[in-house]
Formats: structure tokens, C-alpha cells, sequence
């Protein structure tokens, strides 16, 4: 097997790559095979998908040379299974591409197709036939994090590219023809379709791409292993995927989340939530697999350095690829307060304004409807869209999210139409949840995305509602951009406050006056923490520190909802952050209010001592740190300064004692 020979082969299979797309696009558009992206995509624009079948095609052209050139009958049997594999994977890729496939078949089909692979290669090599099923898993899976990391313009053309040389070179030093041949078509055959991917008018590979590069990458290591190529080298082109997809998805099943679902936790996605472009961030991917890749030689036999050497090496690059998120990250813990100075006052919308709620079917957003309506306002009620965040992005971070959610902010400006108040009621609350990307969606990432809707939409002013937990233990609650989350919901909201004020102090034609009202403890009829509260204030438990004269934080759905009508229509400007007044009681009138009948009192020294080994116990299980925080609110209270509600004499109306009371007639 000559080195022209080689050459030519791959020059051949280059060309195919290039050339086939100039045929095929007409096709993709006349069946309208169109990725069109939604929120939790990369890309914004519509795009042509299944151009991985111009790869295909060039997967087989460089196979049926590949078979002519390999110089012994054992590596051409070990080329027909790889090949054959391949091409079934990609034709239940093009299966799903146009018609789209149910996903147990899917798997299942993905399953067989790859025992079939590995069974076929105990026959031929030296894989024995006991690990035949673990290797069907592995390819399989590897199909599946191909198909995973396929979503930014360019990774895997670049995958495809450094793993197919890698795997040429590895072939080389070990003396398999069959393994270089099979590395130059999978080099060549994506080489080729990358100009096409990263041109201006992009098209996807698809499933029939993502699910081919998978599958050749997965039997062409398997296959290598079962000739003797040690473990680690075979590793070494796969790690930077590997541990990529496996990270994110055990994140996402520690935190409880459906880890089967479309979502943008990977690394590579929140590179490019940091800012980078896709070129930059698939450039990042293939250097780093690239490294992987050379570091994985050094277990070679011979080679300096070692196995153990090895392995930690593409551990530690493995690492810092994961950890580069938090790297670039530009925003610090504990949350950066907001330059008060550049925050621009809300400006004032007319006499009698449009309103539009955002989440109006959820407990808060259905009182305030009912309360403008009331009080003669049109009010137009908006569903809130389901958003999915990383937990651990910062406010910078989900600022630049935001303004990726480009089909969403679309559709809520269509709905927000006319409104010149927009109010986000929208939100989890959920005070002793865990952390995960549902609660950093709805409270971390769409206060922003439904302010930039609101100024597309011409709203005069946006009012968010967010809470006071954001400044956690503080002395006293104010209106400051000052937080001190404590638990993964304070921080979900402290980051959507942070977010949001990082675009409104930022001068803009379309320039919202945005308003951040913090919410104290609301309560209200039916209320799950109300049920809750009212039930150990009739129990043995209720009590409070001695003297029971703090102030509360508890405060009454009505008298939010009244604040939020005052705030939204206000003649006048609003700063951008403002607390719900404190509606007069103490922490035994609370108790005394819900369950009729006065607190023990309790010596107030004990009380902290038991708040601080709480939070201490907090440090070690987190998800007990909202709980200890209700503990704390009960016996020690919190002083609230609402310096605005005071300046405009909206402080001293108070509806909780009949919100509290456990009577059918309490209300205003």
C-alpha cells in the first residue's frame, strides 16, 4: 500500500465531500428538510438539514477504495463491517431526518445495528465474544454523543477531521493498514463538507451526519482495540466527547432533571453562551481532542511516558476543557451589585394603560389581573414559555442567553402588542428546591428575555417581580442592588435581577423603563406555605423569640398585588428596584393571626444558636437551607426599609391578618 495510492484515495474522497452538496441541496429544499432552532438551540436562523448525505456518499466512495488498496484479507473484513455499520446508522439517521422515528425505536434499532457491528468483529478479530454486548452498548452510545455534540456550525466536521487523523496516525505507528485507510476516509469525508457548514447560507448534517460520524468513530476504536491498540490510546480521540456529554448529563440527573430532554447544559453550549462564537468554540473541541488524541500515543508500546502517564494527561485536559465556562466567565461569586449610577429610571406610561401580564394563570399573576380588572385596566393575559438555563451561568452570562432566545422573544412580543405595562409574574417558586434548569429558566433567564420582548413591543415600562430573598440573612431588607442568595432559589432569583439590570442600564432607542419589585413572604388563600404556616401556628410548635416584637416579612398577596398596580401605573419614575412595604405586624401577631391563639416565646439567644447550626447542617445538605431560613423568619423576623412605597405614601396598608385568618371569609 503506497503512499500516492493513499493520497489519491483521499484527494478522491475530499472531492466527493466538496462536490455532492452542489446536487444535493436542491433536493433538501424541494422536501423541506429545514432545521428550524428553538430556544435551546445554537443557531437562530433556519437551515438546510441531512447534508450529511453528501458525507455518506463519500464514506463509501473512500470505502470501495479503501477495500482495493488494503494489502491482506483480514483488514478488508474488519473495512466491510465498518463500513457497513456506518452506513446502517446513517440510514436510520436519514430515516429520522425526513419522517422522523419514535425514540424506543430509535434506540432500538441503534442498539441492534451495533451488536450486529460487534458480533460481526468477534468473528474476525480478536474481541471475545463475553464483551460483545458491552461493545454494542459502547457504540451505540458513542452514536448518541455524537448526535448530542452536534450543535454548533463546524464541531463535528472538526470531530471528524482530528479523530480520523488520529486514527490514521495510530495506524501507522502500529502497522494496520485497514486502521489508516479507514481514518483518511473519515478525515476526508467531513474535511470536505466543512466549507459547507461554516459558509454564510450553513447546512446541517443532520441525524444521517452526526449518526454516521458516531458509528464509523465507535467501530473504527472498537475495532482497534480488538487488534491490540491499547485502551487508552483509543480513548485519547473520544475523550473531550465523552466527557463532555457524561458531565453534563450526570449534572442533570443529580439534579433531578429529565435528563432525556433537549436542553443546553453541554460545555460546548455554554462556551457559547459565554460569548464565543460557534468557529471558536468548535476550534476549542477539536484542539482539545486533538491533544487527547497525542497524549493517548504516549501509551503506545514503546513510547515514552506510559499508560499511567497517559491517562492522567487526558484526564487533566479533559478537565480544564470542562472547566472553561467558569474560566471565561467575566462575572465573580458572590453576585457584583449593579452600577446604581446607569440605571436608568422607569419612565411613565399614560393615564390609563394597556396592561399585559406574563404568567397570568399562576398564583400571583391571576390576583393581579383580577385586581386591574377591578379597577378598570384592559389587561391582556400571557402564557408564560417554558426556558431552560445551566444553574450555574451568571448573570453575564444569562444576559447573553437572552438575547439568543430569539423565537421566543418573537413570539412574546407578538403577544405583548399594545401593552405599554408588561409585568413578569411568571416564575417557580420554590424556596427549598433544589437546583436545576427548569428553576434557572423561569427565574434566572426569562425576566431578561421578556424585557427585551417588551421593548420590541413598545411597552413604556417593565415591572418584574422578583424576592427579597435575593439579600437572604441581611439585616435589613432594602431596595439595593446588593444580594446574599442562600439557597438555589434566592440565587436563581438574584441572578435574574442581575441579568435584567445588566440590559437596562444600557442606553437603547427601544429602552424599557424597567422596575424590579422584590416580594416579601407573600401569602394568600390556598396557598401551599400559607396551608402550611396557618398549620403550625395551631400546633405546639408555634412560637417565636422572645419578646415576639420583630418585624415580619410576611405579607399578603392583596397588598402585593395592590403594590404592583400603583408601581405599573405610577405618573411618575420608578427607580429600578423597589420592596414591597411591610404590612405592620410582628412575628407573634403572625402567629397569633393564623392560628388563633398567642406563640410561645422562646429565649432569643436559643433561637439563633439554633438558626446557625442549621445553616451549618445547611452546608452539607444545601436543600435545607430554605427550610431553616422559614425557621428564622418565624422567630427572629427581618426589618424591611421601603424607602420608595414610604416617598409616595403607598406603606401602612395591611390585608394579611385577614388573609391569615383561617376563616372562609377572610379576604379585603
Amino acid at each position: 500500500m503506497s503512499f500516492g495510492a493513499v493520497t489519491a484515495a483521499a484527494l478522491t474522497v475530499l472531492a466527493v465531500s466538496a462536490v455532492a452538496p452542489t446536487a444535493l441541496l436542491p433536493y433538501l429544499r424541494r422536501i423541506g428538510s429545514v432545521d428550524v432552532p428553538n430556544d435551546r438551540s445554537s443557531h437562530t436562523a433556519p437551515a438546510l438539514r441531512g447534508a450529511g448525505l453528501t458525507v455518506w456518499l463519500a464514506v463509501a466512495v473512500g470505502g470501495g477504495l479503501a477495500l482495493v488498496l488494503v494489502p491482506d484479507q483480514a483488514g478488508r473484513r474488519l473495512l466491510v463491517i465498518l463500513f457497513a455499520v456506518a452506513s446502517a446508522a446513517a440510514a436510520l439517521g436519514w430515516a429520522e431526518d425526513v419522517k422522523g422515528i419514535p425514540v424506543r425505536f430509535r434506540a432500538v434499532t441503534q442498539l441492534l445495528i451495533a451488536l450486529a457491528g460487534a458480533a460481526a468483529l468477534a468473528t474476525v478479530s480478536d474481541l471475545p465474544w463475553w464483551a460483545v454486548p458491552a461493545a454494542g452498548l459502547a457504540v451505540a452510545a458513542y452514536v448518541n454523543v455524537a448526535n448530542f455534540m452536534d450543535g454548533l456550525d463546524g464541531i463535528s466536521g472538526l470531530h471528524g477531521l482530528v479523530v480520523g487523523a488520529a486514527l490514521a496516525t495510530v495506524g501507522g505507528l502500529m502497522g494496520l493498514p485497514w486502521l489508516v485507510l479507514g481514518g483518511v476516509v473519515l478525515a476526508m469525508s467531513f474535511l470536505g463538507f466543512l466549507p459547507w457548514n461554516l459558509g454564510r447560507r450553513a447546512v446541517f448534517l443532520g441525524d444521517v451526519g452526526s449518526y454516521l460520524l458516531g458509528a464509523t468513530i465507535a467501530i473504527l476504536c472498537l475495532a482497534a482495540f480488538a487488534e491490540g491498540v491499547p485502551a487508552i490510546t483509543v480513548l485519547g480521540p473520544v475523550a473531550i466527547y465523552l466527557a463532555d456529554t457524561g458531565v453534563t448529563l450526570l449534572r442533570r440527573v443529580v439534579n433531578g432533571e429529565r435528563w432525556f430532554e433537549a436542553h443546553r447544559s453541554h460545555c460546548y453550549q455554554r462556551l457559547t453562551d459565554r460569548g464565543l462564537t460557534h468557529v471558536q468554540t468548535s476550534a476549542i473541541v477539536a484542539g482539545a481532542t486533538a491533544l487527547t488524541s497525542a497524549l493517548g500515543l504516549l501509551a503506545l508500546p514503546g513510547a515514552p511516558g506510559g499508560t499511567a502517564v497517559s491517562t492522567i494527561a487526558i484526564a487533566a485536559v479533559a478537565a480544564v476543557y470542562l472547566a472553561l465556562p467558569r474560566l471565561l466567565s467575566s462575572d465573580a461569586e458572590p453576585l457584583d451589585p449593579m452600577p446604581e449610577g446607569r440605571i436608568s429610571a422607569a419612565t411613565s406610561p399614560s393615564t390609563a394603560p394597556r396592561w399585559a401580564v406574563i404568567g397570568a394563570s399562576g398564583f400571583i399573576g391571576g390576583a393581579l389581573v383580577a385586581e386591574l380588572r377591578t379597577h378598570g385596566f384592559e389587561v391582556v393575559e400571557v402564557a408564560a414559555p417554558r426556558l431552560e438555563l445551566d444553574p450555574t451561568a451568571t448573570p453575564r452570562e444569562t444576559a447573553l442567553r437572552a438575547r439568543h432566545c430569539t423565537v421566543t422573544i418573537q413570539s412574546l412580543v407578538e403577544d405583548l402588542q399594545g401593552a405599554e405595562v408588561v409585568v413578569n409574574a411568571a416564575g417557580i417558586a420554590a424556596p427549598d428546591g433544589p437546583s436545576g434548569a427548569a428553576l434557572s429558566g423561569a427565574n434566572s433567564l426569562l425576566p431578561a428575555v421578556a424585557a427585551a420582548a417588551s421593548a420590541l413591543a413598545g411597552a413604556r415600562r417593565f415591572v418584574h417581580l422578583s424576592s427579597a430573598a435575593v439579600q437572604g440573612r441581611r439585616g435589613v431588607l432594602d431596595e439595593s442592588s446588593e444580594t446574599s442568595p442562600f439557597s438555589p432559589y434566592s440565587r436563581s432569583k438574584a441572578v435574574g435581577e442581575a441579568a435584567l439590570l445588566l440590559d437596562a442600564w444600557r442606553p437603547s432607542p427601544d429602552g424599557t423603563g424597567v422596575v424590579v419589585v422584590r416580594a416579601t413572604s407573600v401569602q394568600g388563600p390556598g396557598r401551599p406555605t400559607t396551608v402550611q404556616l396557618q398549620r403550625v401556628a395551631r400546633s405546639r410548635f408555634a412560637s417565636t423569640a422572645r419578646p415576639g416584637d420583630r418585624p415580619t416579612v410576611v405579607s399578603s398577596l392583596d397588598g402585593l398585588v395592590e403594590f404592583v398596580r400603583h408601581v405599573g401605573s405610577h405618573p411618575g419614575a420608578v427607580p429600578s428596584i423597589v420592596l414591597q412595604p411591610w404590612e405592620g405586624l410582628t412575628t407573634a401577631d403572625v402567629l397569633e393571626a393564623a392560628g388563633g391563639r398567642r406563640p410561645l416565646l422562646l429565649p432569643a439567644s436559643a433561637c439563633r444558636a439554633f438558626v446557625s447550626i442549621g445553616y451549618l447542617a445547611g452546608r452539607v445538605v444545601p436543600g435545607l437551607n430554605g427550610l431553616v431560613r422559614r425557621v428564622e423568619v418565624m422567630w427572629l423576623g427581618q426589618r424591611q426599609e421601603a424607602s420608595w412605597a414610604r416617598s409616595v405614601s403607598l406603606d401602612g396598608r395591611s390585608y394579611v391578618r385577614e388573609t391569615l385568618r383561617p376563616r372562609a371569609e377572610g379576604g379585603r
